[in-house]
């Protein structure tokens, strides 16, 4: 199984969708497109035990001030003709189809509370429309092939459930959008995720039924 490149995901799929101004990478082009942030977004999720379904060998990444649970290797990124540094831990001494912090005996993350980018965020899904008057769609939804996952048991389907916004859910967003932002920055591409926070205020106190999408 050839190494997934998580860095790869984070731009093409996060920072594509959010960004104000062009930028360049692995010789791509991704221009700012108009984004329908979803109230969905602020829904919360279960991550049951026994599960791991979301945990497959692939490069964990951090920035280099952002906290990571052991000694990770160094390497660079170019983007736009510019070189970031960034810490990745690439699993070349994994021999397995799964993640090395990934429990086999609950499904539970060895290094939860410290994960890399690309775990942080999953569930919180990117969808790309085709058509340019149609807008690409921030939200937070289940795996649309989560069915196809093997969990540790090893049988297939995620375990993981869509829950009800609380307030919990929506700090948990608030956090994972300020990662976002704090990556995009760092990667030296604008974002337009400062503009998401306003709308974040306006909506957490309604109910879900009356909550509206931002269109940015």
């Amino acid at each position: 199984m050839a190494l997934s490149d998580s860095l790869d995901k984070i731009i093409q799929s996060y920072f594509s969708k959010l960004t104000a101004e062009a930028f360049t990478y692995k010789g791509v082009e991704y221009l700012p497109k108009a984004l329908r942030v979803s109230p969905g977004l602020l829904r919360g999720f279960t991550c049951p035990p026994m599960c791991g379904g979301c945990c497959p060998k692939f490069s964990l990444d951090y920035l280099p001030d952002e906290d990571h649970p052991y000694e990770l290797q160094t390497r660079e990124v170019e983007i736009s003709g510019r070189t970031v540094t960034v810490f990745s831990d690439l699993q070349p001494e994994n021999k397995g189809l799964k993640c090395k912090n990934l429990n086999f005996d609950d499904g539970r993350c060895g290094i939860h509370g410290r994960q890399p980018f690309s775990c942080d965020f999953e569930l919180i899904r990117t969808f790309t429309t085709e058509s340019p008057d149609q807008p690409n769609r921030l939200s937070t939804q289940l795996f649309g092939r989560g069915w196809a996952m093997t969990t540790v048991t090893p049988k297939k389907g995620a375990l993981c459930t869509i829950t009800p916004v609380d307030e919990a859910s929506v700090e948990d967003a608030i956090r994972k959008l300020r990662r976002l932002e704090q990556w995009m920055d760092y990667f030296g591409v604008a974002s337009k995720v400062p503009q998401i926070y306003p709308w974040i205020e306006e909506q957490r106190s309604k109910p879900f039924e009356k909550m509206e999408p931002l269109f940015i």
